[in-house]
């Protein structure tokens, strides 16, 4: 299975988050960026190698300004079912997030908001 395949595999059997997050690290990414205007997505891997995602999907808008209150409620509602990633991503570009970055190695996993004027930073409970 290439790398893209066990990407896309993860993407649609994880029931949740932190559970995507275990199976990406089991494929062997360490880290990745998705550039929310595109949705394209850079995906480092463990064995140094990298892997380009581009959807091909409409770009959308992204706010001006950072709007760390409508970032936070964007992920609550993926969080809770309440919305998709589809939407979720229409959401934080609402907000004014550029791109995020996910951290999953090391001790400190995470998953950083970035936009212009300020971030948000969220633990992956893993």
């Amino acid at each position: 299975m290439t790398i893209a395949e066990e990407i896309k595999a993860a993407q649609a059997s994880a029931r949740n988050y932190p559970e995507l997050v275990n199976k990406l690290l089991y494929a062997g990414v360490q880290s990745y960026t998705v550039e929310v205007s595109t949705g394209i997505t850079l995906y480092r891997l463990q064995n140094g190698s990298l892997h380009l995602h581009t959807p091909g999907t409409e770009p959308r808008e992204v706010a001006l300004a950072f709007d760390r209150q409508h970032t936070v409620e964007a992920i609550r509602s993926n969080q809770e079912g309440k919305i998709d990633y589809r939407e979720f991503m229409g959401e934080i570009a609402r907000a004014g997030v550029r791109f995020y970055e996910a951290t999953l190695n090391g001790n400190n996993k995470r998953v950083t908001y970035i936009g212009l004027g300020g971030f948000y930073e969220e633990s992956v409970p893993v």
